[in-house]
């Protein structure tokens, strides 16, 4: 009867380490999009600030694939605060997603600790 215990505990380590490792790849995915969305702002608010030093007369051109429109200033302006906003939202979403991740992964580790330095009774 012990082998069948040992048998089930092992299967049980086994599954939380396979959900400690998949939770672990899962924060360490939303970090990396956190990082580059963070850029995203960054240089989103650099070119707005930028914008906003030019006088309302400036012509300014808006980048579309291979070429560039000109396109009045406040309607740059206006684009790279949606810009900034947009990136705000997504970087919330993605703190939220990097609590539930942490928090899977904690939760996977405490209960590997558990079975690792736990009593085995039969």
């Amino acid at each position: 009867m012990s082998a069948l215990s040992d048998d089930a505990i092992r299967k049980v380590f086994v599954e939380l380490q396979a959900k400690y490792v998949a939770s672990q790849q899962q924060l360490n995915t939303v970090r990396a999009r956190m990082q580059a969305r963070q850029r995203d702002r960054k240089m989103a608010e650099l070119t707005r600030r930028e914008l906003d030093t030019l006088e309302p007369h400036t012509k300014t051109y808006k980048p579309v694939g291979k070429m560039f429109i000109q396109t009045p200033l406040n309607d740059m302006k206006q684009q790279f605060v949606k810009r900034i906003e947009d990136t705000d939202e997504a970087i919330k979403q993605l703190e939220k997603s990097e609590k539930y991740w942490d928090r899977a992964a904690q939760d996977a580790q405490g209960n590997l600790k558990d079975i690792i330095n736990g009593p085995r009774t039969m």
